[in-house]
């Protein structure tokens, strides 16, 4: 903590009087902590994730104004991060508001996201940001390796525990669903780029009195499919539940003919990650049992089975 504390001060120029870990999010390569100084709060992240151009990315658009975009706090240099052992350092203003997922949104909000969504897709970046953006997420180049080495070791070693003895079974039963998942990928698509977030589930969207899309490791230059997926069902709580709440947000939305090639693409592309990330957690840690739960979820009635019935 004093470590912290004193990147903070040297970097960023905060005197942090209280700071205080919070756990949320899927993401184990990233840590969070609030941090309160005599005036202010603030939310601070220490990750390896993701690139640098997403947090361009999402400072351009706070300083264009747009709602719902939190602002960067700059460096005493004027940049947007640091460095710390090849990890990153942000600090945002600290939003004093629930996470979506756990409650849930309103039909109103849905809409309000909708509206959120939309400008980000809409907004236009400077050539050389534009340029610099990556095409796919950079999980994406990672996963088949991943899911190899999963695979051997889940058919052909004896389990060293029950949650690993638990996930074997689990992949013996959806052998063909995971077959299919590293073997069938569809065409990419090759539409129109747009800014996408690339993870606009409901656990990175903070509600006080308005919605705020968080955490831009991942910014993507992707047909809005990329996003636009994860409204289209398979994400459980972090997406919309009912048909009103998917009405209400395309309402916000506006028009958009979908391409549903895209979407068959980017579902099957986030269904192989969540597979084969959750299943790696399920062994390796943090909170295995967890990972193995929504291992069996994504597989069963989430995007992997979503994925599969929609070839």
């Amino acid at each position: 903590m004093q470590k912290l504390r004193r990147w903070i001060l040297e970097d960023f120029g905060l005197d942090v009087a209280e700071l205080s870990p919070v756990a949320h999010g899927a993401d184990v390569a990233a840590q969070v902590w609030k941090a309160v100084t005599t005036t202010n709060t603030y939310a601070v992240k220490w990750s390896g994730a993701g690139t640098n151009t997403g947090h361009q990315v999402a400072a351009y658009l706070a300083d264009l104004g747009l709602p719902g975009i939190p602002e960067l706090i700059r460096t005493m240099d004027g940049g947007l991060w640091t460095f710390h052992g090849k990890k990153r350092l942000t600090i945002t203003p600290w939003i004093d508001g629930v996470r979506a997922a756990e409650t849930g949104l309103t039909t109103e909000q849905w809409t309000e996201y909708g509206v959120l969504l939309r400008r980000v897709h809409s907004a236009e970046l400077p050539e050389r940001l534009r340029a610099a953006l990556p095409r796919h997420s950079p999980i994406d180049a990672k996963v088949p390796a991943i899911a190899e080495k999963l695979q051997t070791r889940l058919t052909t070693q004896a389990p060293e525990d029950e949650v690993e003895e638990e996930l074997a079974a689990v992949w013996k039963q959806y052998e063909a669903t995971i077959t299919h998942l590293m073997t069938a990928r569809p065409p990419e698509p090759a539409g129109p780029r747009v800014v996408c977030h690339a993870d606009p589930h409901l656990g990175n969207v903070l509600v006080d009195e308005h919605l705020h899309l968080i955490d831009w490791d991942d910014v993507v230059l992707a047909p809005r499919e990329q996003d636009l997926m994860f409204m289209l069902g398979g994400m459980g709580d972090v997406g919309p539940t009912t048909p009103e709440h998917l009405a209400a947000f395309l309402t916000g939305y506006g028009e958009h003919p979908l391409d549903q090639d895209a979407i068959r693409y980017y579902r099957h592309v986030r269904a192989f990650e969540d597979v084969v990330m959750w299943s790696h957690q399920a062994l390796t840690g943090p909170d295995r049992e967890y990972a193995l739960t929504v291992t069996k979820g994504i597989l069963s009635h989430g995007l992997a089975a979503l994925s599969v019935a929609a070839t």
